[in-house]
């Protein structure tokens, strides 16, 4: 339970002539994880025929990103017996290719005559035949120009000797035909270069005849180029239909490719091919049978001793999977120490619902919470950590109840009968509660660190974990002997002069990580921030309802008033008390708790296997 899965690493021999066999029998069963054999042997190498794959699963890509997701529902699990055999029986590929490339051409070609359409809105009214714009001596040009800098405009270019026409465009800018000679180009250019002025391409394509031939000219093509577009989309409407057939043969593909491209991690003689890997060891007899099954019983497996750190596996309920997810965001568990997830699945909860500690409070956690896992990504960090959230809700709704707390009220009545603690009342207590929790799961991580290190064979670092925990137990009770009267007075110095000699022998045994000695006193006291924060988000809870708790005996103004005023504050101290508790939760775990034994830094389990969503077996 507090450790990730036992692995054995594995090593199998097997005929060459079996290999497809024995790799599609392992992928299919999804529980060995390869490894690169290191034995001094030739690579085996990835499969010829992943390069015929390969090409397919590329056009089968292309299609897929050209054609686009249909509305049409899916219409169930496909069998692919041979899925380079069922590419090759996609006819419409290069079709819709083609038809692809045809789409873009029209696609640019109706940008080039957009442009030349507004050339021809901007010109409409001029008496001008683009088509004659030519000479050996003139220039023609064009500018649109803002109104606010039309004069300037004109005074550059009069100074140039250019004959300018010029149209005003709406009632912010103007449009200035201009000739000129052309060995004055360069000096206007100049002119203008000052000007904030967009020149207009007279050489743009489509650019021919008066403006009203080119609009005339310009709406026909318009026409046929959406009418030729319109055919398209109608085409790629009709090929849409076999899209779940495609992703059906894609999936098909990147399993072939898969088990082709394995072949990389494997050493080969001229008959044999040798494999590794790693593989959880409650599942080698089923790892037997399908090696067994596959190659007809002509194979060796051996189970092998090995150095190397074994990657990790954890099984856990899929509800609790998002803990997993924030665990190996932090740091992965190794294989070989302890794995603190169930002490936080456990603990972080508990630490988020006493801060929180309120009905009104849990139950909008619970609601937000539940938002925000509709609308994001389920492989993300913001959905797994909202599923943590809205657990740890729960655990806000139920000390809520035992503190009789809803937004700030206590009630009467059943909801008092429940009650279990006052936050108020039983402030002492609650801090006591706290430290203790504190000591106690303290305790527990130098408890882990001591299985560790013995693990490890690190013996002086296990006696240090052993001296640290007799010196927190017989402090805690030299403590509250002296100034609580919690055990008699000879008990309580017998206690402090164990807890000094329990305190010298970790400082000579713990080495490296004696300078953390001093953590071991702060960190049972860094718990009591469980009450500090419960009792604060309270205590402001309390003052808004005295102050602000909405009343019709006020009048109806007021009563609108307060009641706004009585939600904000209610709201800020929710999302405050929200921060703190998850903030806080996970500091006690990760800082107070986990650093007395937990690594991490393990590799996570990445078994050789397929998941399918769109083909069956």
């Amino acid at each position: 339970m507090l450790r990730t899965e036992e692995m054995q690493k594995i090593r199998v021999l097997a005929l060459e002539s079996d290999k497809h066999s024995l790799v599609s029998a392992l992928h299919k069963l999804g529980v060995v994880e390869f490894r690169k054999v290191n034995v001094d042997l030739q690579d085996s190498g990835s499969d010829p025929a992943a390069t015929t794959v390969s090409e397919k699963l590329i056009r089968i890509n292309g299609i897929l990103q050209i054609l686009g997701r249909p509305r049409l529902k899916e219409s169930g699990k496909s069998r692919i017996h041979e899925p380079v055999a069922e590419a090759e029986r996609i006819k419409f590929i290069d079709k819709v290719f083609a038809l692809e490339d045809e789409r873009r051409g029209i696609s640019e070609d109706m940008q080039a005559l957009a442009y030349a359409g507004t050339i021809g809105d901007y010109f409409s009214g001029i008496e001008i035949d683009f088509s004659r714009l030519y000479s050996s001596k003139l220039s023609f040009k064009a500018y649109r120009a803002d109104k606010k800098i039309a004069a300037e405009f004109r005074k550059s270019i009069g100074s140039t000797g250019a004959e300018i026409v010029e149209k005003e465009l709406g009632k912010n800018s103007y449009l200035f035909f201009i000739a000129l000679e052309k060995k004055r180009e360069e000096k206007t250019a100049e002119s203008l270069e000052k000007l904030d002025v967009e020149e207009i391409d007279l050489k743009a394509k489509y650019i021919e005849g008066t403006p009203s031939q080119l609009l005339t000219k310009i709406s026909e093509l318009k026409g046929r180029r959406v009418k030729r577009l319109n055919e398209i989309k109608d085409e790629f409407e009709n090929f849409r239909k076999e899209y779940f057939r495609l992703l059906a043969i894609k999936e098909a593909l990147e399993i072939e490719l898969a088990r082709f491209e394995s072949g990389s991690m494997f050493k080969k003689t001229e008959k044999t091919i040798v494999m590794e890997g790693w593989a959880p060891k409650k599942r080698m007899h089923e790892i037997k049978h399908t090696i067994d099954k596959a190659t007809s019983g002509r194979y060796h497996l051996e189970e092998i001793e090995s150095n190397e750190l074994a990657p990790s596996l954890v099984v856990r309920p899929s509800f609790l999977k998002p803990f997993d997810y924030l665990m190996e965001f932090m740091s992965v568990p190794r294989s070989d120490e302890i794995d603190p997830t169930w002490i936080f699945i456990i603990s972080f909860p508990i630490f988020y619902g006493l801060m929180i500690s309120d009905v009104g409070y849990g139950i909008a956690s619970f609601l937000f919470a539940t938002w925000i896992t509709t609308r994001t990504n389920p492989e993300g960090l913001v959905y797994n950590t909202a599923k943590i959230w809205r657990m740890c809700s729960v655990s806000a709704i139920f000390f809520g109840i035992l503190s009789n707390q809803y937004l700030g009220f206590s009630l009467g009545g059943i909801f008092a009968s429940v009650q279990i603690f006052d936050w108020i009342k039983n402030a002492t207590s609650l801090i006591a509660v706290t430290i203790l929790f504190g000591i106690v799961q303290v305790i527990l991580g130098l408890v882990f660190g001591f299985i560790n290190s013995i693990h490890h064979n690190e013996k002086k670092l296990a006696i240090s974990k052993v001296s640290s925990i007799t010196m927190i137990i017989f402090g805690t009770l030299a403590v509250g002997g002296a100034f609580f009267s919690l055990v008699p007075g000879p008990i309580a110095m017998v206690s402090a002069a164990i807890a000094v000699l329990s305190f010298v022998i970790t400082l000579a045994f713990a080495g490296h990580e004696a300078a953390e000695i001093t953590n071991l006193l702060t960190h049972p006291l860094s718990y009591s921030r469980i009450m500090g924060f419960g009792l604060g988000s309270i205590i402001i809870g309390l003052l808004i309802d005295k102050g602000f708790a909405p009343s019709l005996s006020n009048g109806i103004p007021l009563f609108i008033l307060y009641s706004a005023i009585f939600i904000l504050l209610h709201f800020a101290n929710m999302i405050m008390g929200m921060f703190e508790g998850a903030v806080q939760g996970v500091r006690l775990n990760f800082v107070e708790f986990f650093t007395k034994f937990y690594k991490g830094g393990g590799t996570k389990f990445k078994p050789f296997a397929y998941k399918r969503v769109y083909t069956e077996e």
